[in-house]
């Protein structure tokens, strides 16, 4: 069987994507259905088609004089409305919004406002403290805009009525709209840049692959400082009808949130699955949910039929990057057969993908190899940073394997990154943070096996000739990160090292040698979580 024949056309002619950018295609949608709500909270906070528009066109006004194309905003939110006006509305000027995760902590913010040259902020209540601390440590952030007040009119204060309206703005479709800021195997996170192309080609890929009608709802239960919420956002918006986000993920609000708004389809990555099976089972409302399918990357394979039997739904894997998109899934034709197989599934239409073995050759059948990506739409490099595709092509930094049907299944990484509830951490960036605290010699940041989260961090510290493991604490180090990390970053298992760290011949910690060195990784190691259950940055 071809990696394309088990996907099935299922788009409408509603669902077609004929806009160039996202700008025509919400503007297109919003004069379709004015009255259609473009998304609903789970406390019922919502706002039409029509409102929204006009959100829209206030706010690009207020943006007209003050940034030009290329310029970059960045926005530092929790959940709300604004947050998807903001969004078109820098598009429409030709600008890029920059995403900040907001817990992010001083050193991880700062890197991306500085790195991304950021001359407007978008922030809230929450987080306007944060952005006010660093302000005089970033020359180029010329104002910074506080979303508050009643939702959604958080930014009908910023409005000039003299501006033109977007319908009257040229949006250049090659353009960048978005930054979105990944981890590497070394470094600081960097910023990936994405376009129209990468939304419009997500857009109509999810609509082609699976489908969505006016009695569809999707469930949005992620942070907008992502990039899923965009593309459901969008496919929502095409589609003509509503989507339902929630402010947050919470295990107890999530199946009412999903029951009283009548979702159908649900979209969720890492542990988000094992958090829901934990909760005591429900027989007469687990199955009366109205939910199709759930898309979900990383779908655990031992899970995978209690999931099935539990909810009643097909759940199906996906993968991709970032950089990428989702460029594998299962189709949903497949998905019962397909139940704790472990494959992440097929190329989408459009996509290719190789794996390579250390020696840059194709991997046999049932051999890993690295995956490579390569298909339309992909981002356009990163921010401030060389070329990154090699003809075309994504190198993956994970490993893979395909079965005789063509069919994918992820391996493990290749890179220097801890996979934790779906977040990339980077250990270099961790290793940095630890090593600023005046008592840390040398750091070195593993990740280790979790049922609940795939992978937790894990740091082992060597300490300064003059410092005793009686003089630091590893709770003076938690402390140390989470003033300068996002909470996913901050390590659980700190272990002290007495011995000198295991070098490589150009002196780097050799990471491979120090895991080797203990039967049972944690059986020496601190856990943040036994030791502080109260911790407020724990998640």
């Amino acid at each position: 069987m071809s990696d394309s024949s088990a996907w099935r056309d299922v788009a409408s002619p509603t669902t077609a994507v004929t806009a160039r950018d996202i700008v025509e295609l919400a503007i297109s949608a919003c004069e379709a259905a004015p009255e259609v709500p473009v998304i609903v909270f789970e406390d019922g906070v919502q706002i039409s088609r029509a409102d929204f528009r006009a959100a829209v066109d206030r706010f690009a006004s207020w943006l007209h004089t003050r940034i030009e194309p290329g310029d970059r905003v960045a926005i530092i939110m929790h959940n709300r409305i604004e947050y998807m006006v903001a969004w078109i509305a820098v598009a429409a000027k030709g600008g890029i919004l920059v995403a900040v995760n907001h817990d992010a902590g001083r050193y991880d913010a700062h890197h991306v406002l500085a790195d991304s040259r950021a001359q407007i902020a978008l922030v809230d209540s929450e987080t306007e403290g944060l952005v006010a601390e660093l302000e005089p440590a970033l020359p180029d952030l010329e104002h910074v805009v506080l979303v508050g007040g009643e939702e959604p009119g958080g930014l009908d204060p910023f409005q000039d009525p003299k501006a033109p309206g977007i319908e009257e703005l040229r949006v250049d479709p090659a353009a960048a709209t978005n930054v979105y800021y990944t981890s590497g195997t070394t470094g600081p996170p960097k910023g990936c840049l994405v376009g129209h192309d990468y939304w419009i080609r997500f857009t109509q890929l999810y609509l082609d692959c699976y489908g969505m009608d006016l009695d569809d709802r999707m469930l949005c239960c992620l942070q907008f400082f992502y990039n899923d919420p965009s593309w459901e956002f969008l496919a929502s918006l095409q589609a003509g009808t509503t989507l339902v986000a929630m402010r947050r993920f919470s295990v107890s609000r999530f199946w009412n949130v999903v029951r009283d708004h009548k979702v159908t389809q649900l979209f969720s990555l890492a542990s988000i699955p094992s958090l829901l099976l934990k909760a005591p089972p429900n027989p007469e409302l687990d199955r009366e949910t109205g939910v199709r399918f759930g898309l979900h990357v990383g779908i655990p394979k031992d899970l995978h039929a209690e999931m099935v039997k539990r909810w009643g739904f097909p759940w199906m894997e996906a993968y991709g990057m970032t950089e990428t998109g989702i460029t594998v899934g299962v189709p949903l034709r497949e998905a019962d057969r397909l139940i704790g197989s472990g494959t992440i599934g097929i190329p989408f239409p459009g996509a290719e993908i190789r794996l390579l073995d250390d020696n840059g050759e194709e991997a046999g059948r049932g051999e890993p190899g690295e995956i490579w990506m390569k298909g339309p739409g992909f981002f356009k490099g990163y921010l401030n940073q060389p070329e990154a595709l090699v003809d075309g092509w994504m190198q993956s930094g994970d490993v893979g394997r395909r079965d005789e049907r063509g069919y994918l299944y992820f391996v493990g990484r290749k890179k220097d990154i801890i996979r934790r509830s779906g977040e990339n951490v980077a250990a270099a960036e961790v290793e940095d943070v630890l090593r600023s605290h005046s008592r840390v010699l040398e750091a070195a940041v593993v990740p280790v096996p979790d049922e609940l989260r795939g992978e937790e961090v894990k740091a082992y510290i060597g300490l300064t000739d003059e410092t005793s493991v009686h003089e630091l604490s590893p709770t003076e180090l938690v402390v140390h990160c989470r003033e300068r990390l996002a909470k996913h970053k901050v390590p659980r298992y700190i272990e002290f090292r007495l011995e000198p760290f295991p070098r490589t011949a150009s002196m780097r910690v050799k990471k491979s040698a120090l895991v080797a060195e203990a039967r049972d990784p944690l059986a020496d190691a601190w856990d943040r979580d036994r030791e502080m259950p109260d911790w407020a940055g724990r998640a």
